[in-house]
């Protein structure tokens, strides 16, 4: 009779104890799963915020490109010199531009980003100086500086003083 006892008291001790230890592996398998799920939606969240981003600044891209435009400038410059500026524009900023001086193309003048006081485009063999308050709404408005040709040991002026020949810059921008 203690036999039958002592065995129910073990039997009873040996349920306990596996319920026990089966309540602990599910409540750690439910942690494990809450925070795999947690580790998932950042994931997904930092990936859709980087999607996000990246198809904004495409976006911002196109329209900038779609917005594209060109405009022609005709200056009267000292010393009786006309130049034509065709001017390529994304939005309101002149991104490079094309110049005749006197029928003598000056061509692939890119923007200088680097020169922060006035509005420059450069090429490998000139330099062509605008105020800095030209943009595509200030085209036909904003007076040129100087037309430089660089050189090995002084800069020579091509061009400078230009004015906008306001008939000349509508007649080819209708």
């Amino acid at each position: 009779m203690k036999s039958i006892k002592f065995i129910s008291a073990l039997s009873l001790a040996t349920l306990l104890a596996a319920c026990s230890t089966a309540s602990d592996v599910a409540s750690t398998v439910s942690e494990g799963v809450s925070n795999a799920a947690s580790a998932t939606t950042n994931a997904v969240k930092e990936g859709a915020t980087a999607v996000s981003n990246g198809v904004s600044n495409t976006v911002n891209t196109v329209k900038n490109k779609l917005t594209a435009s060109s405009k022609t400038v005709v200056y009267q410059c000292q010393n009786s010199k006309t130049v034509v500026a065709t001017y390529d524009f994304e939005g309101e900023k002149a991104t490079g531009l094309t110049l005749t001086v006197n029928d003598v193309a000056v061509k692939e003048l890119m923007r200088d980003e680097k020169n922060k006081d006035f509005e420059s485009f450069a090429s490998k063999t000139h330099v062509w100086n605008l105020d800095e308050t030209f943009s595509l709404s200030t085209f036909n408005k904003t007076e040129a500086g100087m037309l430089f040709k660089k050189g090995k040991n002084a800069d020579e002026i091509l061009a400078k003083n230009c004015e906008v020949n306001q008939t000349a810059t509508a007649k080819l921008n209708k």
